[in-house]
């Protein structure tokens, strides 16, 4: 009962930061840095990371027995760390690369003071040595895809100029970054209309597919490799607020659970946010511009969102 208990906290701390990572806005390429987690507990790891500086919000999952490379913004965050069913609280500094190692529930952390690492104490590990963080130096940050968007492949792009890296692809969405002359991105897919699109490798909250990817112009610097090989997929539009589900989701007639659920929708589908209920409890969609095919619109408790996009200051509706 416990253990239950226990996931079911971090379930909710994960989506109730949800809303906060989806709406993180980009800052320089420069400042990102690789972060490599090693979970080697027989326990999924979760860490939720809130930026004290830049204000970039993480919630990182790591499933028991795996390794995973995340591309982080530089800042010092504020941490709560879930492993071996207990959970801790500190600060963690992201300035260069990092390595983390859950070591198992039932082991000592190794290497015990080695002036390179620094010991992150949860209550339940022996000595409270449960994990320790390792700093690298100081390095430029890969743009491979991470997972759960494109593999970048063979086509590579170095900008000859100052260009402009666009959250969607389109020079009316929101700007992701700027970088200067030389910067290489290897690319995963293109638009239609020739825009490219390159996966940056940072912790996104379940955003699927072309959702993940972030853009340059046609016509970008000067490519080399298998670019003509790239998969061509659908871009997002501008100014769209986008919902996508971490699980089955009921989308109701109207605002209250007791409504005719109108559809289910699932992991990997999306739908247009069109506001918020006054007190901020219900959500509106409309599944038009999503996915599943649908000529309907409807209400989704909004403790369930995961949104992308243009999502703040969505207007106040009712039904």
């Amino acid at each position: 009962m416990k253990e239950k208990l226990f996931y079911a906290v971090v379930f909710v701390l994960l989506m109730s930061l949800t809303f906060t990572t989806a709406f993180a806005q980009g800052v320089e390429v420069g400042d990102l840095f690789p972060v490599q987690i090693i979970n080697r507990t027989d326990q999924p790891v979760n860490l939720i990371l809130m930026g004290t500086v830049g204000g970039q919000n993480y919630a990182l999952n790591v499933p028991a027995g795996t390794n995973q490379t995340f591309t982080l913004h530089e800042d010092i965050y504020n941490h709560t760390t879930f492993a071996c069913g207990a959970s801790a609280t500190g600060t963690l500094e992201i300035s260069r690369r990092l390595r983390l190692v859950f070591t198992p529930c039932a082991g000592a952390a190794p290497n015990s003071g080695a002036p390179s690492l620094e010991k992150v104490h949860l209550t339940d590990a022996p000595d409270g040595k449960a994990w320790f963080y390792q700093y690298g130096g100081h390095i430029a940050p890969s743009f491979a895809a991470v997972g759960g968007g494109f593999a970048a492949g063979d086509c590579e792009v170095t900008t000859t100029a100052e260009t402009t890296i666009y959250q969607r692809p389109s020079t009316a969405a929101e700007v992701f970054s700027t970088v200067g002359s030389g910067f290489n991105l290897q690319i995963g897919a293109r638009t239609s209309d020739g825009w490219l699109g390159f996966d940056p490798g940072v912790a996104q909250a379940a955003n699927i597919g072309s959702f993940r990817l972030r853009w340059v112009p046609p016509g970008t610097g000067t490519q080399s490799g298998g670019c003509g090989a790239l998969p061509v997929v659908w871009g997002p539009p501008p100014g769209i607020c986008f919902f996508m589900p971490f699980g089955n989701t009921n989308v109701y007639r109207d605002p209250d659970v007791s409504s005719p659920v109108e559809v289910v929708l699932h992991v990997g589908e999306f739908a247009e946010v069109l506001g918020l209920t006054a007190g901020g409890d219900w959500a509106q969609v409309d599944l038009r511009p999503g996915n599943t095919s649908l000529n309907i619109d409807g209400w989704v408790d909004a403790g369930a969102l995961n949104v992308n996009g243009p999502c703040f200051g969505l207007p106040t509706v009712s039904p």
